[in-house]
């Protein structure tokens, strides 16, 4: 061979355990590197390839259809839906499975591309597939991630503005966060008003581009996801955590059972059962981290 060749964790079919090629891909940000096993899992080939859209249609369109796996991250969700529509079988590995690749004392980008590859091509279910959300879903969670780091951001300058007016032997007025801005300017000294007055001018900017952000996130959840209207009928769930949480569930078809998205989002208990020790441990905490703080806070 010439050419090396959605963030859910849900059932997958079985898989056939021999393919005629199999391809592992170690995924990084510059380069990737690629191993090629034939039928008999004999390496045919090695290499990389730069990490973007171009190269992946340059390297794959003409590999004949191959299984291709490769772990679960940054650049997983949009070369996965690429690959897929290149008309190759895709499995994307979960990180926290794969402590043979992460622990490993011979770790290297050329090894990990191999180890995914015979993995794959001995049984997938090792790699313990995940389904990643489709790109579209993608770029809509990060208009609300966009907007959470607007608050971080917005709630550090606030408190940096408290801490150094405390310094120089004043105090900021108790305000809600939106008008925070105009009512510190009205009361500062002259002096402090020269310093801290551009900060509170990105502080009130800041306000209103986070309400611009809110308002872009209702109209997408009311045009595009109508799940989200059923969601804000529950107490304590708003437009957010609404579209969050069907985002991030993508297609709740994979889910078997209600209850198997507590186990996604991490609430389930984890377990270290031998002999006759089974203690009951704390939750996973393996799911979404952000659509988990979400719930907690509604």
């Amino acid at each position: 061979m010439k050419k090396p060749a959605q963030h859910l964790i849900a059932e997958v079919p079985r898989r056939q355990a021999r393919v005629e090629m199999t391809i592992g891909i170690d995924l990084g940000d510059v380069w990737s590197h690629y191993c090629t096993l034939n039928r008999d899992g004999e390496v045919v080939d090695r290499g990389r390839f730069r990490t973007t859209p171009k190269a992946i249609e340059k390297w794959f369109t003409d590999v004949p259809q191959a299984r291709v796996a490769m772990e679960a991250g940054t650049h997983s969700i949009w070369i996965s839906e690429q690959l897929q529509e290149l008309g190759h079988e895709v499995i994307v590995a979960n990180v926290r499975e794969l402590r043979a690749i992460s622990h490993s004392d011979r770790k290297s980008d050329q090894i990990d591309a191999e180890k995914l590859a015979r993995y794959a091509c001995l049984d997938p279910e090792i790699l313990r597939p995940i389904a990643h959300r489709t790109v579209e879903q993608q770029e809509a969670l990060t208009l609300i991630r966009a907007r959470d780091l607007m608050v971080r951001l917005r709630t550090a300058a606030v408190n940096a503005v408290r801490g150094l007016t405390k310094s120089c032997g004043h105090r900021m007025p108790a305000s809600t966060t939106s008008c925070f801005a105009k009512r510190s300017l009205a009361v500062m000294p002259p002096g402090l008003a020269q310093a801290l007055g551009p900060v509170l001018e990105q502080i009130a900017a800041m306000t209103l581009k986070i309400k611009h952000y809110d308002q872009q996130i209702q109209q997408l959840g009311r045009a595009k996801y109508p799940e989200t209207q059923a969601l804000l009928k529950v107490h304590g769930v708003g437009h957010i955590t609404a579209l969050t949480f069907v985002l991030t569930l993508g297609n709740k078809e994979r889910f078997g059972r209600s209850r198997d998205v507590g186990c996604y989002l991490g609430l389930r208990p984890r377990r270290s059962q031998s002999g006759d020790r089974d203690p009951q441990l704390r939750i996973t905490k393996a799911g979404n981290v952000y659509l988990r703080s979400l719930l907690i806070e509604g």
